[in-house]
């Protein structure tokens, strides 16, 4: 197995999973973010449309993903001139784990109006990070670069971060802008959790991500807040930018 990436394609639809997919909980079960990303790929190279774009892609995790082989079909559930409606199902040892649906639209006129700002602060660099005790960091964890504005892992509240993949998503090929996004946008309630997960465990049942436009450069910037009330909810929320600013959002539902 390719532990160069995340995944190795066997099939039209069917992938190997390599160790590195495994989340920080435990290393027989995925992180989040591979297993979005590659829902992402599968939808856009779905029957590929002249001058369409993916606007929104939601995820749905219905379990914990196997570090295991996965076999995705995508569909069309509705399609008109300008936009078209796209859902895909991810399954693994005869179980469905993931479904996703995106919004597919046609891109904006190049000459409508707007704000064109340039790039913005220096490059990030890599940081050395600790992780809180217990977690699993030779799985997904070793495959992501971080560099933290503010917070880290081993801390409690808001953060903001850059993430950038260090390996492939498949084999072979690299990742495009909302594969790098759906990558590392399931971090956004890891970097911001607000109370010991040892005591207080957070886990999302969904990731959904929203982008205006696709972010340039290797690496993806995280501005994560989780929000906590008691005897009610929780939600994740990440404002997801480039060196030249926000490029959209993403938010979890999480079960807490």
């Amino acid at each position: 197995m390719d532990h160069d990436a995340f995944y190795t394609q066997l099939d039209d639809g069917v992938f190997t999973s390599s160790p590195l997919t495994a989340g920080p909980w435990t290393p027989t079960a995925q992180h989040g973010g591979p297993p979005s990303a590659l829902m992402a790929r599968e939808l856009e190279h779905h029957e590929p449309r002249d001058g369409h774009r993916l606007a929104r892609v939601s995820i749905d995790i219905l379990r914990p993903v196997p570090v295991a082989p996965l076999h995705i079909s995508v569909e069309a559930v509705r399609t008109g001139k300008r936009v078209q409606l796209l859902q895909a199902r991810a399954q693994s040892g005869g179980h469905t784990v993931l479904l996703a649906r995106a919004w597919r639209v046609v891109a904006a006129t190049a000459d409508f109006p707007a704000e064109a700002p340039g790039p913005q602060g220096a490059e990030p660099t890599a940081q050395a990070l600790g992780y809180p005790a217990g977690f699993h960091s030779d799985g997904y964890l070793s495959a992501i670069d971080w560099s933290f504005e503010s917070g880290d892992f081993a801390a409690f509240g808001p953060a903001r971060a850059w993430a950038r993949p260090r390996v492939d998503l498949v084999a072979g090929e690299q990742m495009t802008p909302w594969q790098r996004v759906l990558t590392v946008a399931d971090s956004g309630s890891g970097i911001s959790i607000c109370a010991p997960p040892s005591e207080y465990p957070a886990i999302n049942c969904d990731v959904v991500v929203a982008l205006h436009r696709d972010p340039a450069g290797p690496w993806i910037g995280l501005d994560s807040r989780t929000t906590v009330t008691p005897g009610e909810g929780a939600l994740a929320h990440t404002t997801v930018f480039d060196r030249s600013g926000p490029v959209g959002d993403a938010t979890q539902t999480l079960v807490v």
